[in-house]
This record gives structure tokens, sequence and C-alpha cells, in this order.
């Protein structure tokens, strides 16, 4: 089963975002993301990461764009978007975040879903 990811404001700080992902059944994958800082949250039944945007965009490049079976949740693609636009600290960084995903949905198959938002 491929793993979901959905990006999240964090109400705590003003660009501060978190970033979810459920599904996971990759054993080797949830060793490699525990590695990277993510905390499983019994709660909500996922694996978590929150962090500024400069800290997400890592988690972008390393976890969704450099691991297999890893995709965005599609009902939550638009709200992805708009949370890094929110939450970016200038328009450079807006920017950068906007390219990032770009990436990332090409490499998830999701593009075409994830262009009128972007």
């Amino acid at each position: 089963m491929t793993a979901l990811v959905r990006i999240k404001p964090e109400l705590i700080t003003a660009h501060r975002l978190r970033m979810e992902m459920m599904n996971l059944d990759d054993e080797d994958i949830e060793n490699t993301i525990r590695m990277k800082g993510w905390a499983w949250v019994l709660a909500r039944r996922s694996w978590v990461y929150a962090g500024e945007p400069d800290f997400i965009y890592r988690q972008i490049r390393e976890v969704i764009i450099g691991l297999p079976d890893i995709e965005f949740d599609p009902q939550a693609i638009e709200e992805s978007i708009r949370n890094v636009e929110a939450k970016a600290r200038n328009p450079e960084e807006r920017e950068e975040g906007r390219a990032l995903l770009r990436q990332a949905f090409e490499k998830t198959g999701q593009l075409e879903e994830a262009e009128r938002f972007l």
C-alpha cells in the first residue's frame, strides 16, 4: 500500500508546518523517516514531522521525492499546496516551495491533479 502524505499548518508559530504520513507499511522506510526526525503519533495513527519551511522542504526532497511508494493524499493536494504557500517567510521561499512541490507531484504521478493549484 502506498503511504499518503499531507502538509498541514502548525498553529503554534506563524511559519511552522506539519507533515503527516499515513498507511506506511514499509519497515525500511519507517526506519529511514525515524532517523530523519519523524515521530509516531498514536492519536493520529500517523508519522509526523513539524518544522519551519526549510526543514519541511528538506523532507519533501529526501522523503517524498527520494523514497518509493509515497504520494500525497489525493484529497489533500490543494490543502498541502496552500499551506506551503501560506507559511513561506518570503517570496523566494514561496517559489522554492512551489518548485519542490512540482517535483514531488511529478515523481508521484499527481502533477496533473496539482497543476491547477500550483
